[in-house]
């Protein structure tokens, strides 16, 4: 009899559409004739002297810890994936709320912001459906 593969496909792919994400616009400012800027995740590790930064840096990180143990076979994988998942949504959330992002979101989101709330809400989906 062969063996069963453990590996969730929803959960990696919506934990890869998290890290994807970090790297397309999430925020776009316009300055009318000046132009847009477009803010990714990713530009924010530059400046790591700050809390937002942090955040940032640590929502990419545990989405990416959290692909590497959907790859990997280690014991507590689910605990620990899980623990990956709810991390990054958390510090998502609190790196989004601290900057003003929800009070006005329908002006100022990018693609990126909707391709980590999808990947976020596939990686639940998928982390909670049995195999």
């Amino acid at each position: 009899m062969a063996k069963k593969n453990s590996l969730n496909l929803l959960y990696l792919i919506g934990m890869a559409a998290v890290v994807i994400g970090c790297f397309l616009p999430v925020i776009r400012i316009s300055f009318g004739p000046f132009g847009k800027i477009d803010f990714t995740i990713v530009k924010a590790f530059q400046n790591l002297g700050s809390l937002d930064s942090w955040l940032a840096l640590l929502m990419f990180l545990t989405a990416a810890a959290g692909i590497v143990l959907s790859l990997v076979n280690v014991s507590n994988g689910t605990t620990l994936k899980t623990v990956c998942l709810l991390a990054s949504i958390v510090l998502g959330l609190v790196f989004f709320a601290r900057g003003n992002f929800f009070k006005e979101w329908f002006n100022i989101t990018g693609f990126g912001f909707y391709v980590i709330l999808a990947g976020w809400v596939v990686a639940l989906i998928g982390n909670f459906v049995k195999k």
